[in-house]
């Protein structure tokens, strides 16, 4: 039986050789079905890359919006002084303080707004005082009567002297001047050390100004 078969193949294969263009057409159908399943199995395989590839960049993508530095977390800001209704409040990371103060039913006719920046971004934590004029006022009454350098020992009062007097310490450049003016817009120096509360000033530079200070 099997040689009936392979004798019938062979008939098959001589026909063929004979009629070259049956062959012709043969190993081209065979050709055109061997070119579709190689392009199905490309075409396939660049479907499975396409889908990882975007697999991974959604997964990077919740990587960056859920860790935990994400721009918009929640904090709670204290916010006192010459505002309606002071308190603490629970804001997002990119609030700026004016609308904290909205939130607080802004603010009252008392309050002084010049050495405050209503646009700055709020902090986690942290306490604004608005200050009010009142406070302003008996401010520039001492300032009157308080010198800004002791005479007789040549200390500098921290709760009054100028960016360029403040400069003058050790330790104390432009940059941190200006914080000290900052804080004590809205918190006065009861003693020297309450400077360290200014933030930049530890420990160290308080060691090296503290003989030079009055407040």
């Amino acid at each position: 039986m099997k040689d009936n078969a392979a004798l019938k193949l062979k008939t098959i294969f001589e026909d063929l050789i004979r009629d070259r263009k049956r062959l012709v057409k043969v190993l081209s159908v065979a050709a055109i079905l061997l070119m579709a399943l190689i392009l199905r199995i490309h075409g396939a395989n660049k479907a499975d890359v396409t889908v990882e590839t975007q697999e991974a960049t959604l997964t990077d993508t919740s990587v960056q919006t859920d860790g935990p530095d994400s721009y918009n977390k929640i904090i709670f800001v204290d916010l006192a002084g010459a505002v309606v209704k002071p308190g603490v409040y629970e804001v997002t990371s990119d609030t700026r303080l004016f609308r904290v103060i909205e939130m607080a039913g802004g603010l009252t006719e008392e309050a002084d707004t010049n050495s405050v920046n209503q646009a700055s971004f709020v902090q986690d934590g942290e306490k604004i005082i608005i200050p009010s004029k009142s406070d302003q006022t008996s401010v520039s009454a001492e300032t009157s009567q308080t010198p800004v350098v002791d005479p007789t020992l040549g200390l500098i009062n921290i709760n009054i002297a100028s960016k360029e007097e403040l400069t003058t310490l050790n330790g104390i450049g432009d940059v941190m001047a200006e914080r000290i003016i900052e804080y004590r817009a809205s918190n006065r120096f009861k003693n020297k050390e309450d400077i360290m509360s200014v933030k930049g000033i530890g420990t160290g530079i308080y060691e090296k100004i503290k003989d030079k200070i009055i407040c």
